[in-house]
């Protein structure tokens, strides 16, 4: 064998070594050892091809991804232009029924690997959207094709298709089927298309479902002797560290962060941070459960305050939407940090966005076609991809999700009571919420 044909060969093992290692550890556990075990290869052959184990990943990542992108391809160019996105759709299907290790890989473990790899998938779904586009950009204006964000989408599967497998299956009895369905509920001519363009709409009138949540962290108790009871010092002392958490996530990313910064943050010392938490990643996965009940409590309160379903819809995202806005740093690492921090956090960000398909059940009953439990979770996993892509774009400045409400409020009513009728309803409640109108 020649030299740069063994290179290659050795290249590759090692590639297919870290996804082996990535399937089974996660990106936390997939470590040089693991990979190079898995590739029957010597260490010092790691280091002639890749200076450490995160470089390695993103080779594997970007492989995947190239290998996605030909699914893709090839799914797209099967159907007529009008129908991209179902070739889109069913391909990534196909890929994850065929590929089930690379598509854990880009579906959810890109998102525990670092700012890097991020990156690198957000420009791997942004070149999946542009297929699609291009496809449409083929088609006649009055040809029908789904009124839809195609990065929010696709970026909304990945993760669903992800979750399935790491659930054992995909679960429902005709996927494919399934996605077809979902996708031609949005579906209106091209020429009518009003919600392609993954941009906000305009500010809305603040909803009067807030949270409870303290807005910042309770100030450090004088030194000496304190008045405060033992439980009313140790709740100040938790609380000081989960917004330091929390905070100092948002602005260096969980992999940066260490647990001496936390300290700095919160102005505590290593003993009283100890009698909260076993470590760094325990005290993540308290902030990032911290907030969850008062989001969930807030889209409760505000979606059983409204008469007809399409409005319960509305209100619950609008409130949901504006508690991130207001507890941006809470945001972030729900929509962007939180994979990062293993599988237990994984797995509770699954369920949070699950919990939130609660609203969209009533739905059914106005629905010509019922909708299972798997097209909810992907239509709650594309509005959750719109939470993620605004997170990454508002990284360091104020928050606007809220703007995003009527195109979040699109995605949900769509499928169940259609484009038409949504879209009414859409328009005559952002009239209401408009904040030139009085309250």
């Amino acid at each position: 064998m020649r030299r740069d044909e063994r290179r290659t060969t050795q290249r590759e093992r090692l590639l297919d070594g870290m996804l082996a290692a990535v399937a089974r550890e996660g990106y936390a556990g997939a470590t040089v050892s693991r990979a190079i075990a898995n590739a029957g290869v010597s260490r010092p052959t790691f280091y002639e091809y890749f200076p450490d184990r995160d470089a390695c990943f993103l080779a594997t990542h970007e492989r995947a991804a190239r290998g996605l992108l030909e699914y893709v391809r090839e799914g797209v160019r099967e159907e007529e232009p009008r129908q991209a996105f179902r070739g889109a759709a069913c391909a990534l299907l196909r890929h994850a029924e065929e590929q089930r290790d690379a598509t854990r890989l880009l579906g959810d473990q890109a998102l525990a690997a670092g700012s890097r790899a991020l990156d690198a998938r957000d420009a791997a779904l942004a070149q999946l959207a542009r297929v699609v586009e291009e496809a449409l950009a083929r088609a006649a204006p009055d040809a029908s094709a789904p009124d839809l964000p195609a990065r929010a989408l696709l970026g909304g599967l990945q993760r669903s298709l992800a979750a399935w497998l790491r659930n054992s299956a995909l679960h429902a009895a005709s996927p494919a089927q399934e996605l077809t369905a979902l996708l031609a509920s949005f579906e209106r001519p091209l020429g009518e298309h009003r919600w392609r363009a993954l941009r906000p709409g305009p500010p809305l009138r603040p909803s009067p479902h807030v949270a409870t949540l303290a807005l910042q962290a309770p100030r450090p108790l004088p030194p000496g002797r304190s008045r405060a009871s033992h439980a009313e010092i140790e709740r100040n002392q938790r609380e000081r560290i989960l917004f330091a958490t929390a905070g100092v996530a948002s602005e260096r990313g969980y992999g940066a962060t260490t647990v001496s910064d936390i300290l700095a943050a919160a102005r505590v010392d290593r003993r009283v941070f100890y009698a909260h938490f076993r470590d760094r990643q325990d005290a993540f996965l308290a902030a990032h459960e911290l907030a969850f009940p008062h989001a969930i409590g807030v889209a409760a309160s505000a979606y059983f305050s409204a008469e007809s379903w399409p409005e319960r819809v509305w209100e619950g995202i609008r409130a949901t939407t504006q508690f991130y806005d207001t507890y941006v740093l809470f945001g972030r690492l729900g929509f962007v940090e939180a994979h990062a921090v293993g599988p237990a956090a994984i797995r509770s960000v699954d369920d949070h966005r699950m919990a939130f398909t609660v609203f969209l059940q009533e739905g059914n009953q106005h629905a010509r076609r019922l909708l299972s439990s798997a097209a909810m979770e992907a239509v709650a996993s594309a509005i959750f991809e719109i939470g993620y892509i605004h997170a990454r774009a508002r990284r360091g400045r104020a928050w606007q999700l809220s703007r995003y409400t009527p195109l979040a409020a699109h995605i949900a009513l769509t499928p169940f009571i259609g484009v038409a009728a949504a879209g009414a309803a859409i328009d005559s409640l952002q009239a209401r919420a408009d904040p030139a109108q009085p309250a």
